[in-house]
């Protein structure tokens, strides 16, 4: 899923949606609310994904250890992308 894509989708229908007469203090409550969503959309992905390598590699400990440390990195560059849009 490319992120900023969506992104981009939900932006334009939301300015489409969203009509004039919206207080611009609303207007930054809906954005952040759509913000906190894509985030915990991304850090349940990334949690249910690490469980799901640690019963996979079971006795391989250190596999999924690694494993977790790279998804942990890219969670986290997703986070800073993420943050960066806004």
């Amino acid at each position: 899923m490319n992120l900023e894509k969506l992104t981009d989708r939900v932006s334009r229908e939301l300015e489409a949606a969203l009509t004039e007469d919206i207080s611009k203090e609303k207007h930054e409550e809906i954005w952040d609310i759509i913000h906190r969503a894509m985030l915990d959309a991304s850090k349940r992905t990334t949690r249910e994904l690490k469980e799901t390598a640690v019963i996979t590699c079971g006795p391989e400990a250190d596999l999924a250890h690694k494993l977790q440390e790279q998804m942990d990195k890219k969670r986290d560059i997703l986070i800073a992308n993420l943050s960066a849009m806004r």
